[in-house]
């Protein structure tokens, strides 16, 4: 099915309020009626080594916990990894644990608190902005806290490495780019932080100076035209701060 996004938000100061989820029902649920909803979701992507894992074990009869499920939008809340494994193997019905929330900002919050409580680990990167997301909602720094299990000091601490847009918004930088921390990033440079690997920028270096001096380069066309790119780059920028 295809997916659909959904803009509703929660007022900022909802974020105190506990989770309610008063009618929690567990049922059987047509996979159609499923919602993907890319703005909850906490984590920066779906895992293919997981769905993997979890189609394996579903297939030798391992019983998969019941998605979470938004009761009044159908918006999935907890177990991606679990839809994509039945939307693979074209199940018609789903156990599900339908939830009612107060508003936008408690449903994100038990989005986090789920993802962080199970399955596989919340990557930094999707916690840090777990944690941007929460702020924004009027959570305090003790209830952010309890939903991503981290010591109020370390959120602290976190908070501190954070960049910001040009808007002045928060924003989480990758592990290999903690250098960026209080700065000012133009949108570019937000996209180029979100798709960056995560890994420090000398190790990349390094790994690269290692295959060309002991001649294990790739031989191609497009390599030899990324590196006279860098060359290039590189050139610019030692000429400039001559």
């Amino acid at each position: 099915m295809a997916r659909r996004d959904w803009a509703r938000r929660g007022g900022a100061g909802q974020g105190e309020a506990g989770i309610t989820n008063k009618g929690d029902n567990d049922m059987k649920l047509d996979f159609r009626e499923l919602v993907l909803d890319r703005s909850i979701y906490p984590r920066s992507s779906v895992s293919e080594v997981n769905v993997a894992r979890l189609m394996a074990a579903l297939q030798t009869g391992v019983k998969l916990p019941p998605i979470i499920v938004d009761a009044a939008t159908k918006r999935v809340v907890d177990g991606w990894h679990r839809y994509e494994v039945y939307k693979r193997l074209k199940t018609d019905f789903v156990n599900a644990t339908l939830k009612t929330y107060a508003s936008e900002a408690e449903l994100f919050s038990d989005a986090v608190r789920l993802n962080v409580s199970h399955g596989e680990p919340l990557d930094v990167f999707s916690v840090h902005n777990a944690i941007i997301r929460l702020e924004e909602y009027g959570y305090s720094r003790e209830r952010i806290s309890e939903i991503v299990r981290l010591p109020a000091t370390k959120i602290e601490k976190i908070e501190r490495g954070f960049a910001a847009d040009e808007k002045g918004k928060p924003v989480a930088v990758k592990g290999g780019l903690s250098h960026l921390g209080g700065s000012m990033l133009t949108d570019e440079q937000i996209e180029v932080n979100r798709r960056y690997s995560g890994t420090k920028t000398l190790f990349h270096l390094r790994q690269l100076c290692a295959l060309i001096e002991n001649d294990m380069y790739p031989r191609t066309q497009d390599f030899a035209h990324e590196m006279d790119r860098l060359i290039g780059l590189w050139a610019a920028i030692s000429k400039a701060a001559a």
